[in-house]
């Protein structure tokens, strides 16, 4: 049977088609049918389907993502319990190179080659069969995995889901569109290779951290400045090479946004590019997920949120971490005040009752992204480096996820949310920098502070379900009450 006839065969059996999705991404995820398997192109062809046939997208993201956890899975186990008896295996046998590729790239990446691998065709249906012959732990693996399924459900399902909507809706592209996009997408990917690049090397026994540390002591003024913020901590005495670098980097992005967004006419081209692919894109369904994401910054929550954790801060009496927060919130609402006031942009002209106040920055994507990003550089701290990727990987989708849903809910324009990233990021950096001397007691939680996850997870169950229905009434459209 051909995938050609597979795809028929769906289109005339609807209510098989989100099984086929979870055997698609379940299959693609195996490690030797995944080698032989198309299953990219597979899962690219379902998912314009999907969109053209108006399937549920958070079905199909659904059922995607425990259809590729539970490929990966099977493959870790696969290669525990055959572990040396799989090179005699057919395909490897014949071709002992791809075990060969795998293992080196599991040997060079580590823990972090489940989540990169499966993003890269050659070894992505082996690297979790290598992590189960080199006996990797099975809750490092299952965390990693379900992480970075989530991404690859995103990445995977999205595109296609749109490409096939579009084709139904019969939407016409913006002028320039795929010209912007997919330049977009490589500087995107350009930065976050020079950004992982960069921050690898920042540790003490690599490169850049010796040539800073040689180019600090140098100069009397500068050793000063380089003890004065070191972190006085016995477990980790280095200086906070990686949050002066990132300040110094989101301050040069953020200025030179900020003057272009001025200078340029507003809306920016991208803003009415997005805004018009969000109108056409527009649903019941997408607005209820929409509206649960972005009430992951609303302000009440995130000052309840950091009222709980300033309690548990005083009951470890670590007073300057509860002084740095109540700084970081003051300094966000100022900054995102006065921007505001002095920009004076309007915000889209989509709802059938407008947002008060002015559009740039996004007040909940700076929110958002200092209230995640410090929970997760604190989190950091104690854990060896080599760990931490994940933290600030789910601290910047949730800041992202964030961000983009009140693009789609049509109360910000897309300049408004990068500014509110990057002011975000520039407030955590900075926030980072000058509690680096005060930096003296661990954080770790000890069993007997679980009511802290516990409450927060309270507060956030509590307030949806005071607030979801009334948060959905602020974001209706108007094509929802003239259709």
């Amino acid at each position: 049977m051909s995938f050609d006839s597979i795809l028929d065969w769906l289109n005339l059996n609807p209510e098989w088609f989100l099984l086929g999705v979870f055997l698609t991404a379940f299959s693609e995820s195996l490690a030797i049918i995944g080698l032989i398997m198309p299953g990219a192109f597979l899962m690219f062809a379902l998912m314009v389907m999907a969109g053209n046939q108006d399937f549920s997208l958070q079905a199909v993201l659904i059922w995607s993502f425990f259809g590729a956890v539970l490929g990966d899975a099977v493959s870790f186990y696969f290669g525990r319990t055959f572990k040396d008896r799989i090179p005699s295996f057919w395909p490897f046998n014949r071709n002992p190179q791809w075990l060969q590729q795998g293992q080196s790239f599991f040997d060079q990446h580590g823990g972090k080659s489940i989540f990169v691998g499966r993003f890269v065709g050659p070894v992505r249906p082996i690297i979790p069969m290598i992590a189960g012959m080199l006996a990797m732990p099975s809750g490092k693996f299952l965390a990693v995995n379900i992480i970075s399924a989530v991404g690859w459900a995103i990445c995977y399902v999205i595109p296609g889901y749109i490409i096939g909507a579009a084709m139904r809706l019969n939407i016409s592209l913006p002028e320039n569109f795929k010209t912007v996009f997919f330049t977009t997408i490589i500087l995107l990917c350009g930065f976050i290779a020079l950004a992982v690049w960069v921050y690898q090397n920042l540790h003490p026994d690599r490169s850049i951290y010796r040539y800073m540390k040689k180019l600090f002591t140098s100069n009397d003024t500068l050793e000063s400045i380089w003890h004065k913020l070191s972190a006085p901590r016995q477990d980790d005495p280095s200086f906070p090479l990686p949050s002066l670098l990132t300040l110094l980097t989101c301050l040069t992005l953020f200025l030179g946004w900020v003057f272009w967004v001025d200078y340029a006419s507003h809306p920016l081209f991208t803003d009415t590019t997005l805004l018009s692919l969000a109108k056409q894109l527009h649903s019941e369904s997408a607005q209820t997920w929409l509206v649960a994401l972005t009430m992951l910054g609303d302000p009440n929550l995130l000052y309840f949120c950091a009222g709980l954790f300033s309690l548990y801060l005083v009951i470890k009496r670590q007073y300057s971490v509860i002084i740095l927060i109540a700084a970081v919130t003051g300094l966000s609402y100022v900054l995102v005040t006065v921007l505001k006031e002095a920009f004076e942009l309007t915000r889209p002209e989509v709802l059938v009752t407008p947002f008060p106040g002015h559009s740039f920055p996004s007040g909940h994507t700076v929110g958002a992204t200092v209230y995640f990003g410090l929970i997760a550089s604190f989190m950091a701290q104690e854990v060896v480096t080599h760990r931490r990727w994940p933290l600030y990987l789910g601290a910047v989708i949730l800041a992202f996820l964030v961000g983009i849903s009140r693009v789609l809910l049509g109360v910000h324009w897309f300049s408004d949310v990068i500014c509110g990233l990057l002011l975000g990021a520039l407030i955590v950096s900075l926030a980072r920098l000058i509690y680096s001397p005060f930096n003296q007691h661990s954080l770790t939680m000890k069993r007997y502070d679980l009511w802290l996850p516990i409450a927060l997870a309270a507060g956030y169950a509590g307030y949806y379900w005071l607030e979801f229905e009334n948060q959905l009434q602020r974001y209706i459209w108007l094509d929802f009450v003239t259709s």
